[in-house]
């Protein structure tokens, strides 16, 4: 594995985030939605992430959340981390803090437990002690993930929108 780090994303990495885009777009991720402003203007796109970082302008129902790009040593945006400073209502229950997610190409290549470390420690700085991840129950990689960084189960709930089991994990920092 090359060095990584993660980064507030910006405009250096345009072009790399935008190749990021495509191969989400292309394993037909529904992620891709989250991204998808970026391809029609990018810098607009990272001035809403400054925005929903700080809670300005936050449609009803959303919280603050830090956003952060992993990278290697080449400059390739390998993935994205989600933390959300809160998670106050039921839907926010449902999702947790942290949502990540590393492109299909560079999978299976411990950039999954890499890039959750890394976003512990982002989310600790922020002052937040007990974090709260979900994944279905059949992500077998996101399970091994979420464990190999301390997750502890805490419970379990079936998703009304797709019938799949979820899992809840309480991450203490």
């Amino acid at each position: 594995m090359l060095n990584i780090k993660l980064i507030k994303p910006n405009e250096h990495y345009k072009i790399s985030f935008l190749n990021y885009i495509k191969e989400i777009k292309k394993s037909g991720s529904e992620t891709y939605e989250l991204y998808k402003d970026a391809e029609e203007d990018f810098k607009l796109y990272i001035e809403k992430l400054k925005k929903i970082e700080l809670g300005v302008g936050l449609p009803k129902g959303w919280v603050p959340s830090s956003s952060y790009w992993l990278i290697d040593s080449r400059c390739e945006v390998l993935g994205v981390i989600r933390i959300r400073h809160r998670v106050d209502n039921d839907y926010l229950q449902t999702i947790g803090h942290i949502g990540y997610e590393i492109k299909m190409t560079r999978r299976k290549k411990g950039n999954g437990s890499q890039i959750l470390k890394m976003g512990l420690l982002e989310a600790s700085k922020l002052g937040m002690t007990n974090i709260l991840i979900t994944c279905d129950e059949k992500n077998i990689g996101s399970v091994r993930i979420i464990e190999k960084n301390k997750g502890k189960l805490k419970s379990s709930f079936i998703d009304g929108d797709t019938g799949e089991k979820v899992l809840q994990y309480i991450i203490e920092l």
